[in-house]
């Protein structure tokens, strides 16, 4: 039983992140869709695990019911992925636009549920039937964290490179039957027919080879296939490990998608502004950094300037891979022009560990929508550049915004921009228009729109849209002032910073804005929160459980599911910002909270095994300790994290703080389980469903509002506030 569990474990996460990144690819990656796939994830496998105990007794479900569950995940998560493929067809919406948040929301429900349900109905049952065998529900819940652990590391460093989410879902189906076969050799079935049992076992050990055999080439088709159907007129989509990349074409023209939305599109003019203001604005440009947008044509107006060399950093590489095969033969020059250098890593760890310095640096990338973006809209990130330009360079950036009104959402969000800028660099010109262009120095730049025709034709550049009448309208419009003006005042400023990313907070209220107009006082006011605003409601939770003594234990281990996971998304958030991003190592953060907790657990099971004795008096005044140290944790977390600037490993930190988070969270829940009265079935889901629960409002509400509104410093006090709440509750 013990190994079923454990691929419990490895089918869970697997399954998680193949559906988030099909989800992600369909829907607007933003944190609040992230966060709703996973918090809808956690909630459904919470109300199965907690059905499944409540109803273990009277349904009497055994061996056979577990297998049963086996072979429908094998059939659900393939079944999911063409679904999910299908959403726009059956949604009626043109691939490239935004889906409405409801429909979204609704989707995400329908599709999750099945499976799972499924999967919370297989730990409370495989709990169940590892207690036959002598077990307990603290050894499942170390046996499906070792499982999600060896899983998580496999598909971040192996799977996802060389097989796409349906070879992956075949497989794992594969995966899955086989773990029938095992559970069918489980002694509770040893009084059935022997030769039954052995013809059922021979039946799924066949069904899982030939699945195994079967899952490249019929995963390649089905691939292909369903996201023809999606797309159409599909010329390239492959998965990296950063997103998908779909290329469309229609006559000469290419359209790329990343993750559903529209990156850029061949024969626009779009390009020009993000490279010649800036390079016009600087008397001799002759190095030049380019972070993003190099295949959307920005690199080939750059060198249409006489610079020297042009250092272009993109995070993908099959973005170019794909560009140079797809893209017309005249886009594809420039890539090859020998002042143009190539490298692939990501943007912001490229201006902080560079030695060099540049006359202008360019940033084109997208709006800071997610934790991810909003690094590159810093007041810490705007001060490294600063830190690489040359004396009177230039620094340039674009976000979206409208050529007549700007919303209150749009208002702030670019003003917060704008002020986090201006704090950093004493001269910000703002351009006008449906992309507002931001222009920074160190020294006065120039508002003639004179000059800087006068040094388009000096350099004998030829362009279709920025020529000597549109930099005059630029300049000379009412719109320049109004602009700046706009984004000047809007009330009290919040700058926009790495350990409070109150930005991209401000793009989700923008995109809901878009949905719901009625919402935007709510969002607003929503951005004033303060930590403090919590106690009354955390005080009145511990009043309202203390009446309850049976709810105590199960509140307190919900409290610590929503800490833990947001503690994950504070410590990955926190790498983002502090660190950049580097796949393996997001990845290994992740592997390193499994192994922590089925670590935590594992001592956690021994030591009320051995030494804390019978009395429950003792397991409760260590669950106080626990709560005890998770609050000196969660004060220490900020300290930790502004230390790895510090320390001559700063990469090996992050993982170790997952680590400890996981452990922590990992031996509570064998203590839980010792403290709650009631059948395995009974215990074992109530246990794991409040944990879940936990979590599913931690996901929810850490990178959508905690996070982004109070920063990563009062979320720690806010979850340190909680670990107090936890204490008295126990105390009683």
């Amino acid at each position: 039983m013990r190994p079923v569990l454990a691929v419990l474990g490895f089918t869970s996460v697997i399954a998680q992140v193949v559906l988030i990144r099909e989800f992600v690819a369909v829907f607007y990656g933003n944190e609040l869709s992230l966060g709703l796939i996973l918090a809808t994830w956690l909630f459904w496998v919470a109300l199965g695990s907690w059905s499944t105990g409540r109803f273990a007794e009277r349904l009497q479900p055994g061996v056979r019911s577990y297998v049963i569950s086996w072979g429908l995940i094998a059939l659900l998560l393939p079944s999911a992925i063409v679904l999910i493929r299908s959403l726009r067809i059956i949604l009626d919406i043109t691939p490239g636009l935004m889906i409405g948040f409801g429909a979204m929301a609704w989707s995400i429900a329908v599709i999750l549920a099945p499976l799972c349900l499924i999967l919370g109905f297989q730990f409370t049952l495989g709990s169940r039937l590892l207690a036959r065998q002598g077990g307990t529900v603290g050894h499942a819940y170390v046996l499906e964290g070792i499982g999600a652990a060896v899983g998580g590391a496999l598909f971040s460093f192996l799977l996802v490179k060389y097989l796409n989410p349906i070879q992956i879902a075949v497989g794992l189906g594969a995966v899955n039957l086989m773990a029938g076969y095992w559970a069918f050799g489980l002694p509770s079935l040893r009084h059935a027919s022997e030769e039954r049992v052995r013809w059922q076992r021979t039946v799924l050990f066949l069904c899982g080879v030939l699945l195994a055999v079967v899952a490249v080439p019929l995963g390649a088709l089905l691939n292909q296939a369903t996201l023809s159907w999606q797309w159409g007129e599909v010329l390239f989509s492959q998965d990296s490990i950063y997103g998908r990349l779909t290329i469309t074409s229609r006559d000469s023209q290419r359209v790329f998608f990343e993750n559903g939305l529209l990156m850029f599109e061949t024969q626009g003019t779009f390009p020009e502004e993000v490279a010649h203001f800036p390079l016009l604005e600087h008397p001799e440009p002759k190095s030049v950094l380019l972070i993003g947008g190099g295949a959307s044509g920005t690199l080939r107006e750059i060198l249409k300037h006489p610079v020297q060399d042009v250092q272009y950093v993109e995070l993908d590489p099959l973005l170019i891979q794909a560009a140079m095969v797809h893209l017309p033969a005249q886009d594809r020059v420039p890539f090859e022009d020998p002042r143009a250098a190539i490298a692939y890593e990501d943007g912001r760890l490229y201006v902080t560990e560079t030695d060099r310095h540049f006359d202008v640096v360019i940033v084109d990338l997208p709006e800071p929508s997610t934790g991810q973006l909003n690094r590159f809209y810093t007041q810490e990130f705007f001060r490294e550049v600063r830190g690489i330009l040359k004396d009177g360079g230039v620094f340039s950036l674009g976000l979206p915004s409208a050529e007549n009104y700007l919303s209150p959402e749009m208002r702030h969000r670019n003003g917060g921009v704008y002020h986090s800028l201006r704090s950093v660099f004493p001269s910000v010109v703002v351009l006008p228009g449906e992309h507002n262009f931001f222009l920074a120095s160190d020294r006065p730049l120039s508002s003639d729109h004179l000059l800087l025709a006068d040094r388009l034709t000096e350099r004998g550049i030829e362009t279709r849209w920025v020529n000597a009448a549109y930099l005059e309208y630029v300049f000379t419009t009412d719109r320049f002032a109004l602009t700046l003006s706009g984004l000047e005042d809007i009330g009290p400023v919040r700058l926009n910073q790495d350990l409070q990313p109150i930005c991209y907070y401000y793009d989700m209220a923008l995109w809901l804005s878009r949905f719901y107009s009625n919402l935007r006082g709510l969002y607003y006011t929503a951005s004033l929160l303060n930590v403090w605003w919590l106690a009354a409601p955390l005080l009145i939770l511990a009043v309202i459980v203390r009446r309850f003594r049976g709810a105590v234990i199960p509140t307190v281990i919900g409290l610590t599911g929503f800490t833990e996971m947001t503690i994950s998304m504070v410590v990955l958030l926190g790498f983002q910002a502090l660190r950049g991003y580097v796949y393996h190592e997001v990845a290994l953060i992740t592997a390193a909270f499994m192994v922590g907790t089925a670590s935590g657990g594992t001592l956690m099971n021994k030591l009320v095994s051995r030494s804390l004795g019978q009395k429950r008096i003792g397991h409760r005044a260590v669950f106080m300790s626990l709560q005890g140290a998770i609050f000196v944790y969660a004060l220490s977390l900020p300290i930790l994290l502004l230390a790895s600037k510090v320390l001559p490993f700063p990469d090996l930190l992050f993982p170790l703080l997952a680590l400890t988070a996981g452990f922590l969270g990992g031996m509570e829940f064998p203590l839980a389980v010792e403290l709650t009265k009631g059948s395995v079935s009974r215990t074992a889901g109530l246990i794991y469903g409040t944990d879940l629960a936990g979590a599913c409002f931690g996901a929810l509400l850490s990178s959508t509002l905690l996070v982004p509104i109070l920063g990563i410093p009062q979320t720690c006090v806010a979850l340190a506030l909680l670990a107090v709440v936890g204490l008295v509750l126990l105390s009683m």
